[in-house]
Protein backbone atom coordinates (compact mmCIF):
# COMPACT_ATOMS: atom_id res chain seq x y z
CA UNK A 1 0.00 0.00 0.00
CA UNK A 2 1.36 3.39 -1.12
CA UNK A 3 2.91 5.60 2.02
CA UNK A 4 1.15 3.35 4.62
CA UNK A 5 -2.17 4.40 3.93
CA UNK A 6 -3.87 1.40 5.40
CA UNK A 7 -7.38 -0.25 4.56
CA UNK A 8 -9.52 -2.50 6.15
CA UNK A 9 -11.56 -2.11 4.01
CA UNK A 10 -17.32 -6.94 -1.76
CA UNK A 11 -19.18 -8.80 -3.70
CA UNK A 12 -22.14 -7.17 -5.30
CA UNK A 13 -24.55 -8.62 -7.87
CA UNK A 14 -26.04 -6.26 -9.34
CA UNK A 15 -29.43 -7.73 -9.47
CA UNK A 16 -32.80 -6.62 -8.51
CA UNK A 17 -34.81 -3.63 -8.43
CA UNK A 18 -32.80 -0.17 -7.48
CA UNK A 19 -33.71 1.22 -4.19
CA UNK A 20 -32.82 4.13 -2.20
CA UNK A 21 -33.78 6.63 -4.95
CA UNK A 22 -31.62 5.25 -7.54
CA UNK A 23 -34.14 4.59 -10.35
CA UNK A 24 -31.67 2.52 -12.74
CA UNK A 25 -28.40 0.95 -12.54
CA UNK A 26 -27.50 0.05 -16.49
CA UNK A 27 -24.69 -2.35 -16.94
CA UNK A 28 -22.51 -0.71 -20.23
CA UNK A 29 -19.97 -3.42 -20.46
CA UNK A 30 -18.57 -6.43 -18.56
CA UNK A 31 -15.46 -8.08 -18.99
CA UNK A 32 -12.79 -10.05 -17.58
CA UNK A 33 -10.30 -7.98 -15.30
CA UNK A 34 -6.41 -8.93 -16.69
CA UNK A 35 -6.90 -11.63 -19.04
CA UNK A 36 -9.09 -13.60 -16.06
CA UNK A 37 -5.81 -13.79 -14.14
CA UNK A 38 -6.72 -15.22 -10.37
CA UNK A 39 -6.40 -13.59 -7.27
CA UNK A 40 -6.07 -15.99 -4.27
CA UNK A 41 -9.10 -17.48 -2.72
CA UNK A 42 -10.70 -14.26 -4.64
CA UNK A 43 -10.20 -15.92 -7.97
CA UNK A 44 -10.82 -13.64 -11.53
CA UNK A 45 -12.19 -10.02 -11.11
CA UNK A 46 -14.44 -8.75 -13.81
CA UNK A 47 -14.67 -4.89 -14.36
CA UNK A 48 -17.83 -3.30 -15.49
CA UNK A 49 -19.01 -0.14 -16.62
CA UNK A 50 -22.24 1.11 -15.27
CA UNK A 51 -24.37 4.11 -15.36
CA UNK A 52 -26.75 4.70 -12.39
CA UNK A 53 -29.56 6.88 -12.76
CA UNK A 54 -31.27 8.54 -9.77
CA UNK A 55 -33.90 11.11 -8.39
CA UNK A 56 -34.18 13.34 -5.50
CA UNK A 57 -37.30 14.45 -3.57
CA UNK A 58 -36.68 18.22 -2.47
CA UNK A 59 -38.90 17.82 -0.01
CA UNK A 60 -37.44 14.76 2.04
CA UNK A 61 -35.40 16.10 4.83
CA UNK A 62 -33.06 13.83 3.83
CA UNK A 63 -31.78 16.13 0.82
CA UNK A 64 -32.70 19.26 2.65
CA UNK A 65 -28.78 20.28 2.78
CA UNK A 66 -28.36 20.16 -1.01
CA UNK A 67 -27.89 23.99 -2.02
CA UNK A 68 -30.52 24.68 -4.93
CA UNK A 69 -32.03 21.77 -5.00
CA UNK A 70 -35.50 23.59 -4.32
CA UNK A 71 -34.69 24.94 -7.59
CA UNK A 72 -33.66 22.41 -9.84
CA UNK A 73 -36.03 21.38 -12.69
CA UNK A 74 -38.92 18.53 -11.40
CA UNK A 75 -40.60 15.73 -13.32
CA UNK A 76 -44.15 15.34 -12.90
CA UNK A 77 -44.00 13.56 -9.98
CA UNK A 78 -41.65 16.66 -7.91
CA UNK A 79 -38.54 14.65 -8.62
CA UNK A 80 -35.29 15.86 -9.38
CA UNK A 81 -33.44 13.65 -12.05
CA UNK A 82 -29.71 13.38 -12.56
CA UNK A 83 -27.48 10.20 -13.80
CA UNK A 84 -23.68 9.26 -12.72
CA UNK A 85 -21.09 7.14 -14.41
CA UNK A 86 -20.23 3.79 -12.49
CA UNK A 87 -17.14 1.57 -12.68
CA UNK A 88 -16.83 -1.81 -10.65
CA UNK A 89 -14.07 -4.15 -10.25
CA UNK A 90 -15.04 -7.77 -8.65
CA UNK A 91 -14.72 -10.81 -8.23
CA UNK A 92 -16.07 -13.07 -11.28
CA UNK A 93 -17.76 -14.93 -8.74
CA UNK A 94 -19.56 -12.84 -5.93
CA UNK A 95 -19.36 -15.80 -3.44
CA UNK A 96 -15.64 -15.60 -2.98
CA UNK A 97 -15.55 -12.18 -2.42
CA UNK A 98 -15.20 -10.79 1.34
CA UNK A 99 -18.12 -9.16 1.85
CA UNK A 100 -16.08 -5.59 1.87
CA UNK A 101 -17.11 -3.29 -0.71
CA UNK A 102 -14.68 -0.52 -0.61
CA UNK A 103 -15.76 2.74 -2.78
CA UNK A 104 -12.84 4.79 -3.64
CA UNK A 105 -14.18 9.04 -3.92
CA UNK A 106 -12.76 9.87 -7.41
CA UNK A 107 -10.54 12.83 -7.19
CA UNK A 108 -11.82 15.48 -10.21
CA UNK A 109 -13.09 11.85 -11.86
CA UNK A 110 -9.91 10.04 -11.66
CA UNK A 111 -9.49 6.76 -9.75
CA UNK A 112 -6.78 6.85 -7.17
CA UNK A 113 -7.18 3.52 -5.52
CA UNK A 114 -5.17 1.39 -7.44
CA UNK A 115 -1.97 3.52 -7.47
CA UNK A 116 -2.33 4.45 -3.78
CA UNK A 117 -3.37 1.36 -1.65
CA UNK A 118 -1.95 -1.42 -4.27
CA UNK A 119 1.17 0.42 -5.53
CA UNK A 120 -0.52 0.28 -9.22
CA UNK A 121 2.17 2.30 -12.09
CA UNK A 122 -0.14 4.10 -12.10
CA UNK A 123 -0.36 6.40 -15.75
CA UNK A 124 -0.58 9.50 -14.32
CA UNK A 125 -0.17 10.41 -10.85
CA UNK A 126 -1.89 8.60 -8.61
CA UNK A 127 -4.39 7.68 -10.57
CA UNK A 128 -5.13 3.91 -12.90
CA UNK A 129 -8.65 5.66 -14.49
CA UNK A 130 -9.04 2.43 -16.90
CA UNK A 131 -7.94 -0.56 -14.87
CA UNK A 132 -7.66 -3.57 -17.56
CA UNK A 133 -3.98 -5.64 -17.20
CA UNK A 134 -2.22 -7.36 -14.12
CA UNK A 135 0.06 -4.42 -14.20
CA UNK A 136 -2.58 -1.87 -13.16
CA UNK A 137 -3.41 -4.22 -9.90
CA UNK A 138 -0.24 -3.52 -8.87
CA UNK A 139 0.84 -5.58 -5.83
CA UNK A 140 -2.88 -7.07 -5.61
CA UNK A 141 -3.85 -6.24 -2.35
CA UNK A 142 -7.12 -5.17 -2.32
CA UNK A 143 -8.06 -7.95 -4.93
CA UNK A 144 -6.09 -10.90 -3.04
CA UNK A 145 -8.29 -9.62 0.56
CA UNK A 146 -11.67 -10.32 -2.13
CA UNK A 147 -12.65 -6.72 -1.92
CA UNK A 148 -15.12 -5.35 -4.18
CA UNK A 149 -14.02 -1.57 -5.54
CA UNK A 150 -16.10 0.57 -6.48
CA UNK A 151 -16.17 4.51 -8.05
CA UNK A 152 -18.65 7.06 -9.28
CA UNK A 153 -19.12 10.27 -10.44
CA UNK A 154 -19.91 13.20 -8.42
CA UNK A 155 -17.97 16.61 -9.98
CA UNK A 156 -20.44 17.94 -12.84
CA UNK A 157 -17.38 19.65 -14.92
CA UNK A 158 -15.53 16.29 -15.45
CA UNK A 159 -15.52 15.23 -19.56
CA UNK A 160 -15.01 11.86 -18.94
CA UNK A 161 -11.58 12.45 -21.05
CA UNK A 162 -8.99 9.83 -19.87
CA UNK A 163 -11.38 7.31 -18.49
CA UNK A 164 -12.86 9.46 -15.74
CA UNK A 165 -16.18 9.53 -14.23
CA UNK A 166 -18.76 12.64 -14.34
CA UNK A 167 -22.05 13.11 -13.26
CA UNK A 168 -24.88 15.31 -15.32
CA UNK A 169 -26.82 17.40 -12.91
CA UNK A 170 -29.80 19.85 -13.11
CA UNK A 171 -28.96 23.47 -13.18
CA UNK A 172 -31.05 26.19 -11.45
CA UNK A 173 -32.13 28.46 -14.64
CA UNK A 174 -33.58 31.09 -13.28
CA UNK A 175 -30.92 31.81 -10.71
CA UNK A 176 -28.05 34.92 -11.51
CA UNK A 177 -25.12 36.27 -9.01
CA UNK A 178 -22.07 37.66 -9.64
CA UNK A 179 -19.01 35.22 -8.94
CA UNK A 180 -15.32 35.15 -9.37
CA UNK A 181 -13.32 32.87 -11.37
CA UNK A 182 -9.92 32.90 -10.69
CA UNK A 183 -6.83 31.18 -13.54
CA UNK A 184 -3.38 31.56 -13.34
CA UNK A 185 -0.96 29.80 -16.10
CA UNK A 186 1.75 27.49 -15.53
CA UNK A 187 1.36 26.46 -11.90
CA UNK A 188 0.00 22.98 -12.21
CA UNK A 189 2.35 21.77 -15.25
CA UNK A 190 1.93 22.33 -18.82
CA UNK A 191 -1.23 24.45 -19.09
CA UNK A 192 -0.68 27.25 -21.97
CA UNK A 193 -4.01 29.38 -22.26
CA UNK A 194 -4.88 31.39 -25.19
CA UNK A 195 -8.61 30.99 -24.41
CA UNK A 196 -9.54 30.59 -20.76
CA UNK A 197 -12.83 28.40 -19.92
CA UNK A 198 -15.30 29.73 -17.69
CA UNK A 199 -16.82 27.14 -14.79
CA UNK A 200 -20.33 28.59 -15.64
CA UNK A 201 -21.80 31.04 -18.74
CA UNK A 202 -22.07 34.84 -18.49
CA UNK A 203 -25.60 35.64 -17.97
CA UNK A 204 -24.67 39.71 -18.70
CA UNK A 205 -21.26 40.96 -19.94
CA UNK A 206 -21.65 44.61 -18.90
CA UNK A 207 -20.38 44.53 -15.51
CA UNK A 208 -17.15 41.95 -16.09
CA UNK A 209 -14.08 42.73 -15.23
CA UNK A 210 -10.50 40.88 -14.94
CA UNK A 211 -7.44 42.06 -12.74
CA UNK A 212 -3.84 40.32 -12.67
CA UNK A 213 -1.54 40.38 -9.71
CA UNK A 214 1.89 38.78 -9.32
CA UNK A 215 0.94 37.50 -5.32
CA UNK A 216 -2.45 37.46 -3.90
CA UNK A 217 -1.95 40.45 -1.53
CA UNK A 218 -0.27 42.55 -4.52
CA UNK A 219 -2.33 45.75 -5.56
CA UNK A 220 -4.40 44.64 -8.73
CA UNK A 221 -4.02 45.70 -12.24
CA UNK A 222 -7.14 45.76 -14.73
CA UNK A 223 -6.01 43.18 -17.79
CA UNK A 224 -7.96 44.17 -21.37
CA UNK A 225 -9.61 40.58 -22.61
CA UNK A 226 -12.80 39.47 -25.51
CA UNK A 227 -15.92 37.54 -24.95
CA UNK A 228 -15.36 34.39 -27.14
CA UNK A 229 -18.36 33.17 -25.88
CA UNK A 230 -20.99 32.73 -23.30
CA UNK A 231 -18.43 30.66 -21.15
CA UNK A 232 -15.22 31.53 -22.87
CA UNK A 233 -12.54 34.97 -22.43
CA UNK A 234 -9.15 35.70 -24.69
CA UNK A 235 -6.97 38.43 -23.40
CA UNK A 236 -6.12 41.47 -25.27
CA UNK A 237 -4.44 41.97 -27.46
CA UNK A 238 -5.66 39.20 -29.70
CA UNK A 239 -2.72 36.05 -29.12
CA UNK A 240 -2.14 37.77 -25.81
CA UNK A 241 -1.59 35.03 -22.88
CA UNK A 242 -1.42 34.85 -19.09
CA UNK A 243 2.13 35.95 -17.42
CA UNK A 244 3.07 32.61 -15.73
CA UNK A 245 2.34 32.16 -12.00
CA UNK A 246 0.27 35.50 -11.50
CA UNK A 247 -2.94 35.23 -10.73
CA UNK A 248 -6.25 36.33 -12.72
CA UNK A 249 -9.48 37.22 -11.55
CA UNK A 250 -12.30 37.52 -13.76
CA UNK A 251 -15.83 38.88 -12.02
CA UNK A 252 -18.83 38.57 -14.15
CA UNK A 253 -22.80 37.99 -13.85
CA UNK A 254 -23.17 34.52 -13.98
CA UNK A 255 -26.28 32.40 -14.94
CA UNK A 256 -27.90 28.62 -15.10
CA UNK A 257 -25.47 27.30 -12.03
CA UNK A 258 -25.80 23.56 -12.11
CA UNK A 259 -27.12 21.60 -8.42
CA UNK A 260 -23.34 20.38 -7.73
CA UNK A 261 -25.14 18.96 -3.95
CA UNK A 262 -26.65 16.28 -5.63
CA UNK A 263 -23.17 14.62 -6.08
CA UNK A 264 -23.38 13.83 -2.66
CA UNK A 265 -26.90 12.29 -2.61
CA UNK A 266 -25.34 10.34 -5.63
CA UNK A 267 -22.96 8.77 -3.68
CA UNK A 268 -25.07 8.18 -0.71
CA UNK A 269 -27.71 6.44 -2.38
CA UNK A 270 -25.50 4.42 -4.92
CA UNK A 271 -23.42 2.60 -1.77
CA UNK A 272 -27.02 2.53 -0.42
CA UNK A 273 -28.41 0.42 -2.73
CA UNK A 274 -24.68 -1.32 -3.22
CA UNK A 275 -24.83 -2.50 0.01
CA UNK A 276 -28.15 -4.50 0.03
CA UNK A 277 -26.77 -6.42 -2.78
CA UNK A 278 -26.52 -10.65 -1.60
CA UNK A 279 -22.95 -11.06 0.06
CA UNK A 280 -22.03 -7.19 0.60
CA UNK A 281 -21.25 -7.00 4.76
CA UNK A 282 -19.56 -4.29 4.94
CA UNK A 283 -19.17 -0.61 3.37
CA UNK A 284 -15.97 1.29 3.88
CA UNK A 285 -14.79 4.53 1.37
CA UNK A 286 -11.77 5.88 1.20
CA UNK A 287 -10.73 9.87 -0.28
CA UNK A 288 -7.11 10.86 -1.19
CA UNK A 289 -7.29 14.87 -0.90
CA UNK A 290 -9.87 16.20 -2.62
CA UNK A 291 -11.47 12.53 -1.82
CA UNK A 292 -10.59 13.32 1.69
CA UNK A 293 -12.22 16.70 1.84
CA UNK A 294 -15.27 15.17 0.40
CA UNK A 295 -15.77 12.49 2.85
CA UNK A 296 -15.51 14.89 5.61
CA UNK A 297 -18.28 17.26 3.68
CA UNK A 298 -20.13 14.13 2.83
CA UNK A 299 -20.31 13.70 7.01
CA UNK A 300 -21.17 16.96 7.80
CA UNK A 301 -24.26 17.31 5.31
CA UNK A 302 -25.55 13.84 7.20
CA UNK A 303 -25.31 12.12 3.77
CA UNK A 304 -24.17 8.68 5.87
CA UNK A 305 -27.65 8.81 6.87
CA UNK A 306 -30.07 7.56 4.12
CA UNK A 307 -33.36 8.54 3.08
CA UNK A 308 -34.47 5.50 5.20
CA UNK A 309 -32.39 6.36 7.71
CA UNK A 310 -29.78 3.75 7.59
CA UNK A 311 -26.01 3.83 7.90
CA UNK A 312 -24.11 4.34 4.38
CA UNK A 313 -20.48 3.89 4.97
CA UNK A 314 -19.30 1.81 7.80
CA UNK A 315 -16.21 3.32 7.82
CA UNK A 316 -14.17 6.29 6.35
CA UNK A 317 -11.06 7.03 5.44
CA UNK A 318 -9.75 11.06 4.61
CA UNK A 319 -6.46 10.98 3.84
CA UNK A 320 -4.16 14.05 3.08
CA UNK A 321 -7.70 16.23 3.40
CA UNK A 322 -6.27 18.28 6.10
CA UNK A 323 -9.25 20.42 7.85
CA UNK A 324 -10.72 21.23 4.65
CA UNK A 325 -14.36 20.37 2.81
CA UNK A 326 -15.54 21.02 -0.63
CA UNK A 327 -16.62 24.06 -2.50
CA UNK A 328 -19.07 22.05 -3.70
CA UNK A 329 -22.34 22.98 -2.62
CA UNK A 330 -23.12 26.21 -2.89
CA UNK A 331 -24.93 28.25 -5.85
CA UNK A 332 -21.67 28.43 -8.49
CA UNK A 333 -20.09 25.79 -6.74
CA UNK A 334 -16.71 24.94 -7.94
CA UNK A 335 -15.74 21.63 -5.77
CA UNK A 336 -12.41 21.31 -8.49
CA UNK A 337 -10.38 24.14 -6.40
CA UNK A 338 -7.80 23.77 -3.82
CA UNK A 339 -6.55 26.67 -1.63
CA UNK A 340 -2.92 26.86 -1.26
CA UNK A 341 -0.22 29.43 -0.62
CA UNK A 342 -0.51 31.20 -3.88
CA UNK A 343 -3.80 30.30 -5.47
CA UNK A 344 -7.24 29.87 -4.97
CA UNK A 345 -6.95 31.04 -0.98
CA UNK A 346 -10.11 32.90 -0.80
CA UNK A 347 -12.63 30.30 -2.18
CA UNK A 348 -14.31 28.74 1.14
CA UNK A 349 -12.83 25.43 2.40
CA UNK A 350 -12.00 25.55 6.04
CA UNK A 351 -15.27 26.18 7.82
CA UNK A 352 -16.46 24.73 11.19
CA UNK A 353 -16.89 22.34 12.72
CA UNK A 354 -13.53 20.75 11.92
CA UNK A 355 -13.54 17.92 14.31
CA UNK A 356 -15.36 14.84 14.70
CA UNK A 357 -16.47 15.65 18.32
CA UNK A 358 -20.04 17.73 19.59
CA UNK A 359 -20.56 19.27 17.63
CA UNK A 360 -19.03 18.23 14.55
CA UNK A 361 -18.76 16.13 11.55
CA UNK A 362 -21.05 13.26 13.05
CA UNK A 363 -23.92 13.08 14.25
CA UNK A 364 -23.62 10.62 17.59
CA UNK A 365 -25.77 8.17 16.23
CA UNK A 366 -25.82 4.40 14.79
CA UNK A 367 -25.14 6.17 11.54
CA UNK A 368 -22.02 7.27 12.32
CA UNK A 369 -18.95 5.32 11.07
CA UNK A 370 -15.64 4.64 12.24
CA UNK A 371 -13.72 7.12 11.16
CA UNK A 372 -9.31 6.66 10.31
CA UNK A 373 -8.26 10.74 9.57
CA UNK A 374 -4.78 10.50 8.12
CA UNK A 375 -2.19 13.13 7.20
CA UNK A 376 1.23 14.99 6.38
CA UNK A 377 3.09 17.57 7.34
CA UNK A 378 1.67 19.65 4.20
CA UNK A 379 -2.04 19.11 6.01
CA UNK A 380 -0.04 21.10 8.94
CA UNK A 381 1.61 23.23 7.51
CA UNK A 382 -0.93 24.08 4.46
CA UNK A 383 -4.40 22.92 5.42
CA UNK A 384 -5.30 23.57 8.72
CA UNK A 385 -5.00 19.92 9.89
CA UNK A 386 -4.84 20.69 13.74
CA UNK A 387 -7.87 21.72 13.58
CA UNK A 388 -9.19 18.65 13.19
CA UNK A 389 -7.81 17.44 16.85
CA UNK A 390 -7.57 20.43 18.99
CA UNK A 391 -9.64 23.08 20.73
CA UNK A 392 -10.09 27.11 20.22
CA UNK A 393 -7.87 27.17 22.84
CA UNK A 394 -5.05 24.92 20.89
CA UNK A 395 -5.68 22.12 23.63
CA UNK A 396 -6.03 18.35 21.93
CA UNK A 397 -9.89 17.67 21.44
CA UNK A 398 -11.27 14.80 22.75
CA UNK A 399 -11.66 12.09 19.79
CA UNK A 400 -15.07 10.37 19.87
CA UNK A 401 -14.39 6.24 20.48
CA UNK A 402 -14.69 5.43 16.99
CA UNK A 403 -12.47 8.16 15.86
CA UNK A 404 -8.46 7.91 15.03
CA UNK A 405 -5.96 10.37 13.88
CA UNK A 406 -2.54 9.43 11.95
CA UNK A 407 0.19 11.78 11.28
CA UNK A 408 2.69 10.54 8.93
CA UNK A 409 5.33 12.95 9.90
CA UNK A 410 7.76 14.16 7.38
CA UNK A 411 5.77 13.73 4.01
CA UNK A 412 4.59 15.84 1.59
CA UNK A 413 1.32 15.94 0.38
CA UNK A 414 1.32 13.45 -2.34
CA UNK A 415 3.69 11.43 -0.09
CA UNK A 416 5.51 9.82 -3.48
CA UNK A 417 8.90 8.59 -2.27
CA UNK A 418 11.85 10.87 -4.40
CA UNK A 419 13.86 8.08 -4.39
CA UNK A 420 13.47 4.42 -5.46
CA UNK A 421 12.46 2.14 -2.92
CA UNK A 422 11.02 -1.66 -2.33
CA UNK A 423 7.12 -1.42 -2.46
CA UNK A 424 4.86 -2.56 0.89
CA UNK A 425 3.34 -2.09 3.64
CA UNK A 426 5.23 0.09 6.17
CA UNK A 427 8.24 0.26 3.89
CA UNK A 428 10.17 3.14 3.47
CA UNK A 429 13.31 3.38 1.26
Amino acid sequence: MRNGVGAALCAILLTGPAQAKLTELTILSQEPFADGASFGAAGPYVRIRALARGELDPRDPANAGIALLDQAPRDARGMVAYDTDVFILRPADPARGNGVLLYDVTNRGNKPLLGWLNDAKEPSYGNVNDPRTLADAGNAFTLRRGDTMVWSGWQPEVTGANSTLGIRLPVAASVVASIRHEFQSGTRGTDPMQRVRLPYPVAHTDSARLTVRARADDPVAMQRFGWVDNRTIQLLPFGAAPVPRHIYDLTYEAGRPTVNGIGFAATRDLVSHLRTQPGVTHTLAVGISLSGRFLRHFLELGMNRDEGGRRVFDGVLPHIAGAGKVFGNEAFAMPFRTATQHEDRSYPENWPPYGYGSPGLLRGDATDPLVIESNTATEYWQKGASLVHTDAAGADAALPPGVRMNLVAGLQHGGHASTPGTPGNCAAP
